[in-house]
């Protein structure tokens, strides 16, 4: 007779991503454990567009959306991978929904093989409900807080005509589609306690959440970092929901103590977004090249992530990797030890902010111990310890909960 654990690992996912989010890391490690039936996906490096259209594109001459999408690099699934290359590009022009063709590709060709769903968006839910009609199990991922809506519009509201404003009727929309999602589901994934207790507090049922707290490739812990006093770095999208606005203030804050950083910020949004007087202060570098991104971490003597609502960023696990202390705030779902490999501070709190920087950059000593313990730190944030952590919550028998 077949057990609860002999069900669990006899799981067969569909899952639906749109992006190449962890580098693909669900489906490879569900192929992996010989748990994936069929990945979706909107378009990646081995689609023809890409191959056909782009990848004749010199190097040094490629723009970056360009080098984005070559980068797009299925690990080892192709054969089980159906994606939307024509309407992911249409996409870019306001031709095409992908998300919701890809949903209805889908819906249109039904489970077949597999008896699991694994969904990381609220605009998932047609699929999802059609899977619990066919009695499929359903995983479902919440990668950022529930209430990022909500502390948005405030933020938005703080800081008027920065960011386009989301009405408290959209918002409220999304918040329901997250409970019928939720209430659908049999399993919910968080990726930080700040993102499980938010789900609860929102009307999750508590008994079918788990958290797995992300991970980051061996490489990071590897690489020999040759930190300049001073630099402070920021990796990410540039704007409101980041903290770039406090980055900025907390750097104007040290410039005026006469405090010796350079604070330096690599992401997409950046020099637009520095137009604002509330950003400035930085060096904004824009969208830079992953190889590129390696070379700040190695080169920095802290990183900074001040922002006001995440799920769990993997980059501060990268910057840990590289034995760079970190200062974040508990909105990140962090994995960062107040005081142990740098600091957390209170969201939009640019004074307190610019003292944590002040504190690591003049404390040379204190910085190198951060540094020591950030990498050893960062060994339980692994690929492979992230993996053990995403099967184990899978396999886990648990009693369904459905409203």
């Amino acid at each position: 007779m077949a057990t609860d654990s002999d069900v669990n690992t006899a799981r067969r996912f569909i899952v639906i991503q749109a992006g190449a989010r962890m580098h693909y890391a669900v489906p490879a490690l569900l192929d992996r454990a010989r748990m994936l039936e069929r990945f979706y996906t909107d378009i990646h490096a081995g689609d023809w567009p890409v191959r056909l259209g782009l990848s004749w594109w010199p190097p040094a001459l490629r723009p970056k959306p360009v080098e984005r999408l070559l980068g797009r690099r299925l690990p080892g699934i192709a054969s089980k991978t159906t994606s939307v290359p024509v309407s992911a590009l249409l996409q870019q022009i306001g031709m095409a929904d992908c998300e919701a063709h890809l949903r209805q590709l889908v819906l249109q060709r039904g489970f077949g093989k597999a008896n699991a769903l694994y969904t990381l968006s609220n605009g998932d839910l047609p699929v999802v409900m059609a899977a619990r009609a066919a009695g499929i199990y359903v995983v479902h991922e919440q990668i950022l807080n529930p209430d990022v809506g909500r502390i948005l519009h405030e933020e938005r509201d703080y800081f008027s005509g920065m960011e386009t404003q989301d009405s408290p009727e959209r918002i409220a929309e999304d918040e329901e589609r997250d409970r019928r999602q939720w209430n659908a589901a049999d399993l919910l994934l968080a990726p930080s306690e700040f993102v499980r207790n938010g789900m609860i507090r929102m009307g999750a049922a508590a008994g079918k959440t788990a958290v797995v707290e992300y991970g980051v490739s061996e490489n990071w812990l590897a690489m020999h970092s040759e930190p300049v006093e001073g630099r402070v770095l920021f990796v990410g999208s540039v704007g409101l929901r980041k903290g770039n606005h406090y980055l900025a203030a907390a750097s104007r804050i040290l410039h005026r103590r006469g405090v010796r950083v350079d604070v330096r910020v690599a992401g997409p949004g950046g020099p637009a977004v520095a137009r604002h007087l509330e950003f400035q202060g930085p060096t904004y570098l824009g969208q830079v090249p992953r190889i590129r991104v390696a070379e700040e971490f190695r080169r920095a003597d802290l990183f900074v992530l001040p922002t006001v609502s995440e799920g769990s960023a993997v980059v501060h696990l990268e910057a840990l990797g590289c034995g760079v202390p970190v200062i974040t705030t508990p909105n990140c779902g962090s994995v960062v030890r107040d005081g142990v490999d740098g600091f957390l501070v209170p969201i939009r709190d640019a004074e307190e902010l610019a003292n944590k920087i002040e504190t690591i950059v003049t404390d040379r000593r204190l910085r190198g111990e951060m540094s020591r313990n950030a990498r050893e730190r960062a060994r339980e944030f692994t690929w492979a310890r992230y993996g053990e952590r995403l099967l184990d919550a899978i396999r886990q028998p648990r009693e369904s909960v459905h409203v």
